[in-house]
This record gives structure tokens, C-alpha cells and sequence, in this order.
């Protein structure tokens, strides 16, 4: 009984002893810190691509708008007598279509673009280059068209052109609104707050290009 007691005193010991020796080789943590949370610092370039790249697109601005646009053509009708200077003038008849459309402009930025050369770390420090927002999507859903006036003769084919023209209309239009430099600001607070909380303290993040 004795001698049995004595071998589990032994291995005991022994085990206390390869811990404490993987302890001061830091092969293991101490035991103050061994429930102790850890900052969470992530130092290999490719697994913080890796990271960023799981967050996919940013999408950082929403703008909306209301276009109505117009187009005219010649009719088939009979010609109108429009009153002049020098009397009347004979004039031919006109086909008009109004449309009204509601959408909006969604900007953003595409995080799948950054590679190892966009990113920098040393430390707790970390240098980020961005690509530039862009416009991500234009979205008008059919149910937001509505054909306000048509008079004439209107081809399916007509429509839909007008249709086009209304979405470029309002990418346009959102540009026009500085939407880029808007959604690279937001997209930049974004990354800021996501990379604190990843464990770097100083960060510095630039675009590949503005806008």
C-alpha cells in the first residue's frame, strides 16, 4: 500500500515538475493567466486577408431618387396647324411617352479586392490600402415604373430604353451627390472599428484610388 502511494507521489511530482519547465520555456501558460482572457492580435498578413475578406462587400451609402423622363417621336397621326408670325404652319403630328421611375443607387466597397501587397502590419500597428467605393447596383424594381402619359403608337422596345435611361439617370444623379467620397468615409469607420476590435492599436487606412 505504501509503495503504491509512493509511485502516485512520484508521478505526481513528476508531472508538477514538466509543467512548471514548459512554463518557463512559455511552451504553456501560467496558471494566473490560464482562464485570463487575450487581446486578440492577428500578426500573418494572409489570415488577416482571409478575415476582411469573410466581411465581402461594404454596403455604405443608399441613395434614392425619383426620375420622370420623357421621349417623343413622330405619329401616325394627322398633321396639327401650329399658329405663327406669318400665320399658321403645318406641322406633323407628335407620339409622347412619360414615364416616372423610383430607385435607388447603392454604394460601396468590394472588400474581395484587397490582396497581401494592401495590407502592412508590424506590431500592433497596421497600414490598409482600400479600394475606392464604387457604384455597387442600381435597383429599380418593375413595380416602381409608371407610365405617367402616352400618346401614340409605343413599342415594347421603347419602353424598356426609356426604362434604361431612367436607371442611368439616377446612377447619375448619385454621383452628382459626392455618393463615392460619402460611402469611402463610412466604409473607412467600418474597418477602423473592426480592426480595433481585432487588437491593433494604430491604424491607418488609405484608398487605392479616389474617386
Amino acid at each position: 500500500m505504501r509503495q503504491s502511494l509512493k509511485k502516485i507521489l512520484i508521478i505526481a511530482a513528476s508531472v508538477l515538475l514538466i509543467i512548471f519547465l514548459f512554463q518557463k520555456i512559455n511552451w504553456l501558460p501560467s496558471f494566473k493567466n490560464i482562464f485570463k482572457s487575450q487581446p486578440i492580435v492577428i500578426e500573418e498578413t494572409p489570415i488577416l486577408v482571409k478575415e476582411i475578406h469573410s466581411l465581402a462587400t461594404l454596403v455604405s451609402i443608399t441613395y434614392s431618387d425619383e426620375i420622370v423622363m420623357d421621349s417623343t417621336k413622330v405619329g401616325n397621326g394627322l398633321p396639327s396647324l401650329l399658329p405663327t408670325t406669318m400665320g399658321t404652319l403645318l406641322t406633323p403630328s407628335l407620339d409622347r411617352l412619360v414615364i416616372i421611375g423610383r430607385g435607388k443607387a447603392v454604394a460601396g466597397t468590394d472588400l474581395k479586392k484587397l490582396n497581401e501587397n494592401d495590407i502592412h502590419v508590424t506590431g500592433d500597428s497596421i497600414h490598409l490600402l482600400l479600394p475606392t467605393a464604387s457604384i455597387l447596383q442600381v435597383i429599380i424594381n418593375p413595380s416602381n415604373f409608371e407610365i405617367f402619359s402616352e400618346e401614340g403608337d409605343w413599342s415594347e422596345t421603347a419602353i424598356i430604353d426609356l426604362k434604361r435611361k431612367i436607371s442611368e439617370r439616377v446612377q447619375q444623379n448619385a454621383l452628382a451627390q459626392n455618393i463615392l467620397n460619402r460611402a469611402n468615409d463610412r466604409s473607412k469607420s467600418v474597418m477602423e472599428t473592426f480592426l480595433k476590435n481585432t487588437g491593433f492599436t494604430k491604424i491607418n487606412i488609405e484608398f487605392s484610388q479616389l474617386p
